[in-house]
């Protein structure tokens, strides 16, 4: 059999699964702000936002459940305030990550709830200490985080009268 005719067969088998009846696969762009708080650095608040944005694709299972996965940029920090700890030894951590969250997702009337795992990769980060120097080289951040995700959605829908 002359190889082109191989690969189209091959190409035809690798590729039948995908086009069953009954499969709906949902795209979204996500585009958001974090506000989150990093233990241990003796900075108080959430006084350093992170941009996040990424794809995601639900695949519905029936009308009330559907699971989700996601591939996202995130942002992550911490940012020195007035009321902060002065012996606190940091200025601003900024921490940036790759993260993929599987979530299991319930729909009920306006609302959603969910529940899930998400694997993080630290990409980059930058630390500066409380005198203004940066001091990243002698950071030692866990590359590599796997987190329990719970979250909860409330569908609004403005009419305009």
């Amino acid at each position: 059999m002359p190889f082109a005719i191989q690969r189209f067969f091959f190409l035809a088998l690798a590729l039948g699964p995908v086009s069953l009846a009954g499969q709906r696969f949902q795209g979204y762009l996500n585009a958001g702000v974090n506000f989150a708080q990093i233990d241990g650095d003796k900075l108080a608040g959430f006084n350093q936002p992170g941009l996040t944005g990424g794809l995601q694709v639900n695949a519905p299972l029936n009308d009330r459940w559907e699971v989700s996965m996601e591939m996202r940029y995130s942002q992550g920090g911490a940012r020195r305030n007035n009321n902060d700890d002065p012996a606190a030894p940091y200025e601003r951590i900024r921490l940036s990550f790759v993260e993929i969250p599987f979530m299991l997702r319930f729909n009920e009337w306006k609302f959603q709830l969910g529940a899930g795992a998400s694997y993080a990769r630290l990409i980059d980060f930058k630390t500066i200490d409380a005198f203004g120097d940066d001091v990243s080289s002698l950071q030692d951040f866990n590359a590599n985080q796997l987190v329990a995700v719970l979250g909860a959605t409330v569908f609004l829908r403005l009419n305009p009268a």
